[in-house]
């Protein structure tokens, strides 16, 4: 893959990653119950305030995808995309393997192993891509 297609491919899946967890977060800060429900989960947290909660958490996450995403892949900014690809990275490991944990040892139901299971792709479509050296942008 040449250089121009690697930066157009890294954008799409940075807008990508971005949006969805800042409309995610968005709709459980606004709409706990409702958007729990429309990622089916049948038992919501008691007070429903604690998915609100994760939300800003998730909400956070998006922006920090968006930030980088509206940076030039320069060799000046690689390290600001690399950073944002190592905390988000190792934000969506964790929350995988505590969704899997939880859920394995009987505490989840079923709905969070999809929330466990995109977070675990996508944190290691990205700890391969710091690997691989995906963002180092030699300009």
């Amino acid at each position: 893959m040449n250089k121009n297609q690697r930066s157009f491919w890294l954008r799409v899946y940075q807008w990508s990653a971005g949006l969805c967890d800042l409309t995610t977060g968005i709709l459980l800060v606004l709409a706990p119950a409702w958007t729990l429900a429309l990622m089916g989960v049948k038992h919501a947290p008691q007070p429903v305030e604690f998915a609100a909660f994760i939300g800003v958490f998730v909400l956070s996450v998006g922006v920090a995808y968006l930030y980088a995403a509206r940076l030039p892949m320069t060799s000046a900014n690689a390290p600001c995309w690399q950073t944002i690809w190592w905390l988000t990275a190792m934000s969506r490991t964790l929350v995988a393997a505590f969704l899997g944990w939880k859920f394995f040892s009987g505490r989840l139901e079923t709905a969070w192993l999809t929330v466990a299971l995109t977070d675990g792709v996508l944190a290691a479509f990205q700890w391969l891509g710091l690997r691989q050296g995906w963002l180092a942008f030699n300009d």
